[in-house]
């Protein structure tokens, strides 16, 4: 019997005992299925809605205890590694650990949950409890009505000097060790001493069977996903994902699996493993990160490296990063130049130390990566400072839809492929293969081979708030059908004559849902009879195995780079194609704009929707730099001026009437700044209102300021008493008042002020980020709106302004509130 390996708490020790007692079957030949593919595929974010299932122990793609707020109630303190060391009174820790994902994507029956320390676990929606033992309790998985799964787990109570921790969920059966592809019931169907049982052996099978037969067929696993890395502030190596964590799910800058287990995947499955790299990390984080791959990565497999992920998407706060860093540094008069600038430059330095970590470049494949759109873009990346010189790849993500517009009005499946073939629509199949052409060749012109970090088809409404929500239910059925496998097969033959080679798809099985229909399967067991975009991909692979030199071994056949200059280059760049977007939406959330900004909007109560409102009068001192917006429709609230905190603030405008009437922005116009410290959120509204109402008792039916904070960025549909808060400021005194919701007031200890002008009032609040609850950092998110209340006399209010609530709901309902971006 090998040896078992006993996670106790110690990184390290965790990460030596997962390595030296990986499965005998690592480099078992059956592992090699991939060794002639061309295809790759993109992981999946860790999530309890991840249809994929990588991990065998459940709780690993739980929402974290912290986050799962209603679930989580009351005072709940946690140690370093996220499990409750305490909970107060009628107080509870819970977690959602599956979430509607469809019946089959793991097994129904039961489930042993095996746990350290004393305390009370209940289940809940789809898990019930079958037997209780210390230590041990088993539980039945088992679909509702809905054919979904969903299940939670609740730390009722736990003993502060030996709390429970360690969870382990974990189904029947196991595996044979010479087979790790496939779930086994029991020793019978295995090899003398072959069998390892999941309950016994968890920490050394680590990876869903499921998961790993489904992977085995692509070269390539590009761990962008898995990482966590999108919008992921982390900078030094000490704040890094660690294999000890209750979880490596969560919400975005929090999930992600550590580096170990990404290896220790494609290890076992002799895959190329692609590695993104944080936008924000140190030299340091990257050069650690570098080392240990060298020494634990297979030594034939080579090693994609890339700097972050969509450096120029607006959607993303990498993109506000580069966007900084590039001003900040002078390196182009044009923002989104410099941004280009910057990554190229930084993507440089980051190979540079891989190298030097390596001792030179012969296992690893250098990506610089940009939008297909954009051939302005590819250029500058590849040329500033001869960055092409150190690359080996330029990577696009060739997505095929054909145009947003139309596919709204688009009425039957047929007329969906019609959009997406045809030539007049941008993002079309013709056309997209007209701009992968376009790239290869300027690849080309580099010395540099052109590949896909993504790609398939694009079927997503961003506008739609619903999965129901027309026309998402269409694309579901387009996603489903044969002649979606039709235009996989015609992508993929025309990447490859266009010149492509290695093809990541994104992405592995996941649900269809309103942020798009990506996933090659819709959960891991689905069968390939019922996914033609997977049948497609093996297709294809199965008969274009590797067609360009140093394909399908370890040893990189690299091009001869030309000897250009920048300044040739600037002289051969081509002006943007003033039709083609600058940004594309590859993810959910809004289309971005520009730069990541909002355009201007016009008043919701103009007479004319054209027409811009007349700026308010009071606020012309205070107006700042204007809106600024990343990542889509996050507005930034930027660090304040140690001698003004206003000093540079962006000012935003409140343009949605909540409720009543608003006659116009001479009836009532409102903005609001904000900046930060690490120790206090700042806040300023402005308001310019014709006539002075205070007639009622109830603060909100007067002239009035509301303020809504949902500070640790849960957006729960709920308060969560603790760090959801709302205040009501009277217009013509210093009183507050908070929301039903809200904490006690006493246990906030703002400063605040309401000042009386001419035609209006201002208010200024200085709030505490510790009364909040939270640790301000940068890039962190969270929830605000500001209402403003107007009273033209008498005892209610005539109507109300809000930022971004379009309904006089967000006292109830913090979902509903902005976003907004702590920057640097």
């Amino acid at each position: 019997m090998a040896q078992i390996c006993l996670l106790d708490g110690s990184r390290l020790l965790a990460a030596v005992c997962l390595l030296l007692t990986g499965l005998s079957a690592a480099h078992n030949a059956s592992a090699f299925y991939n060794s002639s593919s061309a295809m790759g595929t993109n992981t999946n974010e860790i999530m309890e809605d991840d249809a994929s299932a990588p991990f065998i122990d459940l709780m690993k793609m739980a929402l974290p205890f912290r986050e799962a707020r209603p679930l989580t109630k009351g005072e709940v303190q946690y140690d370093r590694n996220g499990w409750p060391r305490s909970i107060s009174p009628g107080g509870q820790a819970g977690t959602r650990i599956l979430n509607k994902l469809p019946a089959g994507t793991i097994p129904r029956g039961y489930y042993s949950v095996l746990y350290e320390g004393e305390g009370k676990l209940e289940y809940g929606n789809d898990a019930s409890l079958v037997e209780h033992t210390p230590g041990k309790d088993v539980i039945l998985i088992d679909p509702g009505q809905d054919n979904q799964l969903s299940a939670t787990l609740y730390i009722k109570a736990t003993n502060p000097a030996n709390y429970l921790r360690n969870i382990r969920i974990l189904p029947q059966g196991g595996i044979c060790a010479s087979n790790p592809f496939q779930r086994v019931a029991n020793a019978s169907q295995c090899g003398a001493n072959d069998y390892w049982p999941f309950e016994q052996y968890s920490s050394k099978i680590i990876f869903n069977p499921d998961y790993l037969r489904y992977m085995r067929d692509f070269r390539v696993i590009r761990f962008m996903n898995m990482s966590g890395i999108t919008r992921n502030p982390v900078y030094a190596w000490e704040d890094r994902a660690s294999i000890d964590q209750a979880t490596w799910g969560g919400a975005e800058g929090i999930r992600g699996a550590p580096m170990e287990v990404m290896v220790e995947l494609a290890n076992r499955l002799h895959a190329d493993p692609w590695f993104s790299l944080p936008h924000a990390a140190s030299d340091d984080f990257v050069r650690r990160f570098a080392d240990y791959v060298r020494i634990h990565v297979d030594p034939s497999l080579k090693i994609y490296v890339e700097y972050t992920n969509e450096a120029w998407n607006g959607i993303f706060n990498q993109h506000a990063y580069m966007l900084q860093q590039g001003q900040r540094q002078g390196l182009d008069s044009d923002p989104e130049r410099a941004s280009w600038k910057y990554y190229s430059r930084r993507s440089v330095e980051i190979f540079n130390i891989w190298e030097q970590a390596f001792g030179g470049k012969e296992r690893l494949v250098r990506v610089l990566a940009g939008f297909i759109g954009n051939k302005e873009m590819s250029k500058t990346i590849l040329a500033y400072n001869g960055a092409y010189r150190y690359a080996d790849a330029f990577a696009i993500a060739p997505y095929v839809y054909g145009d947003y517009n139309a596919l709204r009005h688009a009425r039957s499946v047929g007329e969906v492929f019609g959009i997406m073939t045809d030539s007049r629509y941008p993002h079309s199949l013709p056309n997209e293969l007209n701009a992968v052409q376009q790239q290869a060749d300027i690849a080309k012109s580099f010395g540099v081979d052109l590949i896909a970090y993504e790609g398939g088809q694009h079927l997503v409404d961003n506008q739609t708030k619903s999965n129901d929500q027309y026309p998402n239910n269409l694309f579901y059925q387009a996603n489903r059908s044969p002649q979606m496998g039709v235009i996989y097969q015609r992508l993929l033959q025309g990447w490859k004559q266009a010149g492509g080679k290695l093809f990541v798809h994104y992405t592995t099985p996941r649900i269809y849902q309103k942020y798009g229909s990506f996933g090659a399967k819709e959960y891991i067991t689905q069968p390939d009879s019922q996914a033609p975009k997977q049948n497609a991909i093996l297709a294809f692979s199965r008969s274009n195995p590797c067609w360009w030199a140093g394909c399908s071994g370890n040893a990189l056949v690299r091009h001869t780079k030309p000897a250009m200059t920048l300044e040739a280059m600037k002289a051969q760049s081509e002006p943007l194609d003033a039709t083609a977007p600058q940004h594309d939406s590859i993810y959910n959330g809004p289309p971005p704009f520009p730069m990541g900004n909002r355009p201007p909007e016009t008043s919701v109560a103009s007479a004319s929707p054209a027409a811009a409102p007349p700026p308010p009068r009071i606020l012309v001192s205070m107006r700042g730099s204007g809106e600024q917006y990343v990542m889509g429709n996050n507005a930034i609230i930027r660090p304040a001026h140690s001698g003004n905190v206003w000093q540079g603030a962006p000012g935003y405008q409140l343009r949605n009437v909540a409720h009543g009437r608003v006659d116009g922005s001479r009836d009532l116009a409102a903005l609001w700044q904000a900046s930060w410290d690490f120790r206090n959120l700042y806040l300023r509204v402005g308001v310019e209102d014709d006539v002075f109402g205070h007639g009622s008792s109830i603060p909100w039916e007067n002239d009035a300021i509301e303020i809504y904070l949902d500070a640790d960025g849960s957006f729960n549909s709920q308060y969560d008493g603790r760090n959801d808060f709302h205040f009501i400021f009277d217009g013509g005194s210093d009183k507050v008042a908070v929301g039903r919701n809200t904490p006690p007031l006493n246990t906030i200890p703002m400063n605040h002020r309401v000042v009386r002008v001419a035609g209006g009032y201002v208010l200024e609040v200085t709030l505490p980020w510790q009364a909040l609850h939270v640790q301000a950092r940068p890039g962190m998110r969270f929830g605000l709106d500001v209402h403003v209340d107007d009273n033209d006399g008498g005892n209610t209010r005539d109507g109300k302004l809000a930022w971004r609530a379009t309904t006089d709901d967000v006292w109830r309902n913090p979902s509903l509130m902005g976003r907004v971006i702590l920057g640097e």
